[in-house]
């Protein structure tokens, strides 16, 4: 049973995958082939998404440098640019369904990084503060974006008044990676006591530096609204004014369809979901002056627009950093 279910979860992972982007894809077409949009009522502006890929970059170093002192609290010496380079190679993993890729090629870059000169036993040890940092990161950046999300609802306006400000949950998703380390912390002790002094410690991040990083990733994740603000501005025909309100409705747009793509974990890279929930995201932003029809066209666009830039931001970046990033030897410390 258990070789049965080896063999056929990946091409299940892979079917279902590809089933969500072509119902997206088809979505798409038939939105974008209406005859009222012929010719198209569309912009390019390439001025604006060179900004756009940069901030995004930007908001994934603030990540990747929380990983990185994550890491090194733990024990693990590499330096920001160490990190950073395994942080952005790692993110290739993410196209891959699953997304369990990402941590497996960090850990597979890293866990020799701080062991002792010939001390094989300590490389093969790394291995597990990797993981553990990994998980910590990514479940303080997503629990972020949660909480930015569920903030920024009433702006979005995808939800009904009534359920959209209802967010006391907001406080129960960003304790969560804080309730994780906390518990993490009590069952590392536990153990620490049953395998004796000279065991090695289990990782376990502070809180206090988990909360730092949920800050950073509230950065974050600002950022990336902002380069959707520049997205919109390079796509709209007539781009409506960048005010408090449209700057938090990209916020919170932003926000909603990353994580909604992260949470569907047979979408690599969050393919399809993301674009789908951005698109009904930012719809009830352009139709009041532009009617369904284009107000629909032009928040696929911007959707399609935004994953292309950010793609090759992100492609060029780790491509740059791994072949002209900084390299170390896995047995120096």
């Amino acid at each position: 049973m258990f070789r049965l279910r080896a063999r056929w979860l990946p091409l299940l992972k892979l079917s279902t995958a590809i089933v969500i982007a072509t119902g997206v894809g088809l979505h798409f077409a038939r939105i974008l082939l209406q005859p009222e949009l012929d010719p198209y009522p569309f912009a390019f502006r390439a001025e604006y998404l060179m900004p756009a890929g940069l901030l995004y970059i930007l908001a994934h170093c603030l990540w990747g440098w929380f990983w990185v002192r994550l890491l090194r609290n733990q024990g693990v010496g590499v330096t920001f640019w160490e990190g950073l380079r395994a942080y952005f190679v790692s993110q290739f993993g993410k196209y891959i369904p699953g997304k369990v890729w990402v941590i497996g090629i960090r850990v597979g870059m890293l866990r020799g990084y701080g062991s002792q000169p010939g001390s094989r036993e300590d490389q093969r040890r790394n291995w597990l503060p990797v993981l553990v940092t990994s998980t910590y990161e990514t479940l303080t950046s997503m629990a972020a974006g949660a909480i930015v999300a569920a903030t920024l609802l009433p702006w979005v306006g995808v939800l009904p008044d009534a359920v959209a400000r209802n967010t006391g949950f907001v406080l129960v998703i960003g304790a969560l990676p804080l309730a994780l380390g906390a518990l993490n912390r009590v069952v590392a002790r536990r153990l620490a006591i049953r395998r004796g002094p000279d065991a090695p410690a289990l990782p376990s991040p502070p809180l206090g530096l988990l909360a730092q990083g949920l800050l950073l990733a509230v950065g974050g994740w600002c950022l990336l609204g902002v380069s959707l603000g520049l997205v919109v501005q390079a796509v709209a025909q007539d781009p409506p004014d960048w005010n408090q309100d449209a700057a938090l409705c990209d916020f919170g747009a932003v926000a909603l369809s990353y994580i909604a793509g992260f949470v569907v974990l047979f979408a690599p890279g969050g393919l399809g979901v993301r674009e789908l929930v951005l698109e009904y995201a930012l719809r009830p932003r352009f139709e009041p002056a532009l009617g369904l029809t284009l107000a629909d066209a032009q928040a696929v666009v911007v959707a399609l627009i935004l994953r292309l830039t950010w793609t090759v931001a992100e492609v060029a970046f780790a491509v740059a950093l791994y072949v002209w990033g900084p390299r170390r030897s896995a047995a120096t410390d």
